[in-house]
């Protein structure tokens, strides 16, 4: 899929299953340094970088969700083929994106930017965002890494 382009899944959400409007919006890719920065162990990112995805979810169909929500799950980062290494809690402070788990109400026809941070090479040429329902193939968006 191209940017722009949205996709439709399914999500079985704590109140029920919920259809979402799905859209890769944007991938930041970071520097070298900024990786370094990011993690515990710098040497263990060395020639790394980070690869942020925003995605924009639309809640159109299903019961309202009042504790959060479990549509971001399906969201991997590749680069030139491979996948990423996950960083658990770094994009919570990237400007533009909302905590999946900070929604409390979310009822038909509203959007939300989840974000995903994963560690890539830095030299990749290619980044893909995949997303996929629990039991789908995924949906995925290639943006070239300028």
């Amino acid at each position: 899929m191209k940017a722009g382009e949205s996709a439709t899944g399914k999500v079985e959400e704590d109140p029920g299953k919920v259809t979402y409007e799905i859209l890769a919006q944007k991938v930041d890719v970071g520097t070298e340094a900024e990786a370094a920065k990011a993690v515990s162990e710098p040497a263990k990112v060395k020639g790394k970088v980070l690869a942020t995805a925003y995605l924009k979810y639309t809640h159109k169909s299903g019961p309202a969700l009042t504790d959060g929500a479990d549509v971001h799950d399906g969201t991997t980062v590749f680069a030139d083929g491979q996948r990423g290494t996950v960083l658990i809690g770094a994009s919570e402070d990237a400007a533009g994106c909302e905590d999946p788990y900070d929604v409390d109400s979310w009822k038909q026809g509203e959007s939300h930017v989840f974000c995903e941070t994963y560690v890539i090479p830095a030299n990749a040429k290619n980044v893909e965002v995949h997303w996929s329902a629990e039991d789908g193939e995924p949906y995925i968006w290639k943006f070239p890494n300028a």
